[in-house]
């Protein structure tokens, strides 16, 4: 009898919990993000440091390097040039998680099967409150290193903010260092102008320099600084000309026009802050004078 209550109390509080519970498809190990998971940017293009760029028409000879078609850089200049740093936010909202797949994820430029998860999400940018553009969007997040590598058509994706946006999500299982050891040897397959690409491997993600006159044309060194965070998110993104930042694209927050501080309110706070600074200094002072 005691048995049979005991078995009748188990069955009730089973049922009971029965509704919370929530049965997911199973994530691949190198899976990091989350259903649910939400993240924000801010891009800033800083036009005053793309003379050189424009001068050398640089944005042709990575068009006929790469294949990145309209995704290339000059059209990020083109898009944002008309407003100050930091021109947009770019939020992502993951919505769901497919299941794992194996198939010609890469044809028909690459027929080998790759193995993969999807994810959806909403993405976009903002520019202001009443000046904005969302969207549904999928990433496909491969399973291995060499995949990852050809995904990013050999890095060539990270010559442009725009391109890299559809390798958003790395796998956590990436070994950069691999990484950059096998597109090296890409480059040295490729031979020309390809042997002047130098990488290094940082331990969430890579660097690409590029010396002057390596691409020909470009008289001034180019340099690309990618990382992802520890979910496989991309997390920071700079390319550089001449040392001088043309793109950044890093975490950051919107926060309405109306919410926003202005910055003569933090001078008034710095000034009132000093005043009372040295008054106490002065206090301490005719203080210990006394004694």
């Amino acid at each position: 009898m005691k048995k049979m209550k005991s078995l009748t109390l188990i069955t009730l509080v089973v049922l009971l919990f029965i509704p919370s519970i929530r049965i997911s498809n199973a994530q691949g190990s190198y899976v990091g993000i989350q259903n649910g998971e939400e993240y924000e940017w801010a891009l800033s293009v800083y036009t005053e440091n793309w003379n050189t760029y424009i001068a050398d028409d640089l944005g042709a000879t990575l068009d006929n390097l790469v294949p990145l078609g309209a995704s290339n850089l000059t059209r990020v200049f083109n898009d944002w040039n008309s407003f100050a740093p930091p021109q947009s936010y770019w939020p992502l909202k993951v919505t769901s998680i497919g299941v794992e797949e194996t198939g010609l994820l890469f044809s028909p430029d690459d027929n080998t099967t790759i193995t993969y998860m999807p994810v959806n999400g909403t993405f976009g940018w903002i520019l202001s409150v009443f000046d904005s553009l969302e969207w549904d969007e999928m990433w496909y997040i491969v399973n291995d290193t060499s995949s990852f590598l050809r995904q990013t058509m050999n890095l060539s994706r990270s010559f442009s903010l725009y391109s890299m946006f559809s390798v958003f999500i790395a796998p956590t299982t990436i070994s950069w260092s691999s990484l950059v050891s096998d597109f090296l040897a890409e480059m040295t397959a490729k031979g020309g102008l390809y042997t002047n690409i130098a990488a290094t491997a940082q331990s969430n993600g890579f660097l690409l320099d590029i010396p002057a006159l390596g691409f020909e044309n470009n008289s001034a060194a180019i340099n690309i600084n990618v990382r992802y965070n520890s979910k496989g998110v991309l997390s920071y993104y700079k390319i550089s000309y001449g040392g001088k930042t043309l793109v950044d694209f890093k975490p950051g927050k919107y926060i309405p026009e109306h919410e926003r501080v202005p910055d003569e309110y933090y001078f008034v706070f710095i000034g009132l802050a000093s005043i009372l600074i040295i008054e106490i200094i002065i206090f301490i002072y005719m203080r210990k004078r006394r004694k």
